[in-house]
This record gives structure tokens, sequence and C-alpha cells, in this order.
């Protein structure tokens, strides 16, 4: 093999190659969730008001249209311990991806 095909060939496989690792997405995972859950928070109910969920250490988390709460089906309610994951939303808030019910009604 000459020098020309050998480099005609390596063009050629890189030609291949380099629009599928650009278009490949990374994913970064953190504590077992996409890169995109990036704040977390745990605790108690202390109010809901409609698509807010306040904690009792006055931390705001806003329910969205997709919002996942494990177990499928419980509703949140005040009292409840709850471990919230999603992107911040400013002044220490969360934007709720998901939320899962660890324990159910405390006082």
């Amino acid at each position: 093999m000459n020098i020309r095909t050998l480099l005609g060939t390596l063009a050629l496989g890189a030609a291949v190659i380099a629009p599928t690792i650009s278009s490949a997405q990374q994913v970064i995972i953190v504590n077992g969730y996409p890169h995109h859950y990036r704040e977390r928070a745990k605790g108690y109910i202390a109010s809901i008001d409609k698509t807010v969920v306040t904690l009792r250490n006055g931390r705001h988390i806003f329910l969205q249209n997709g919002t996942v709460i494990n177990p499928t089906g419980r509703p949140l309610r005040v009292g409840q311990y709850i471990d919230v994951f999603g992107p911040p939303g400013g002044e220490g808030s969360i934007n709720a991806y998901e939320i899962d019910i660890l324990h159910g009604a405390h006082y």
C-alpha cells in the first residue's frame, strides 16, 4: 500500500466518522441523574399553592407540566418529606423535573 492510498483511506474514514462524533450528545450523569437535574433539595412540605410547593426551610419548588411525582399517582401533601430534582429557578428555587415522596405526612 502506498502513501497516497493510505492517506486517501484515512481521509475517507475521517469524513465518515466526524459527523457521527459531532452529532452524538454526551449525557453527564451526576448522582444517578442527568446533568440537567443539577439542583437537588430534600425537605418537609410546609405549604402548597397551586404550582408552588414551599419547604419548611423556605425554599420554593415550582411544579410544571410534566413534573414526575414518585410514587406515581400519589398527591403531594403538607408534611410529606420529599426529594426534588431540577434546574435552578432563581433565588434558590428549583423548577422541579422530579419529586420523590420519601415519607408520608410528618408533622
